[in-house]
């Protein structure tokens, strides 16, 4: 996603990450991942119940993912372990800056996100469809 910040800044859009995690863990994964965007800590997780995302311990363990976890650490990506509570699941969403939900994807399991690729076009669409007249 970072090599998307010029086109997202063009597009006027904000890049919000929210996670229930630690202030040390969200600055270790900025600073290893020099992602520029800001997160926000939700340690009670009011934003994950509001956005209807769900916690399954069965989805977030099953062979599928495990497989996935597999095949980055054999790609050479590392597998920082299990961060906190491994059965919360996450999504993306798309607000608009009068608070319309333009997108909601509330993941199946830890490895079910949209691509940048899909997200980039409903923001172009939404950019597009929010011109005034």
């Amino acid at each position: 996603m970072r090599s998307y910040v010029a086109e997202l800044e063009a597009l006027l859009t904000r890049v919000v990450l929210i996670s229930f995690g630690s202030t040390l863990g969200a600055k270790t994964w900025l600073q290893e991942t020099k992602a520029p965007f800001l997160i926000l800590l939700d340690p009670q997780r009011i934003a994950y119940r509001a956005y209807g995302l769900e916690r399954s311990l069965l989805r977030s363990w099953e062979p599928k993912v495990w497989w996935h976890y597999a095949r980055l650490i054999l790609a050479g990506q590392r597998w920082r372990g299990i961060q906190g509570d491994s059965s919360q699941l996450g999504g993306d969403f798309i607000v608009d800056q009068n608070g319309i939900i333009r997108l909601a994807y509330r993941s199946h399991d830890p490895t079910d996100r949209l691509t940048i690729s899909q997200l980039m076009a409903v923001l172009k669409l939404s950019a597009w469809t929010n011109q005034p007249d």
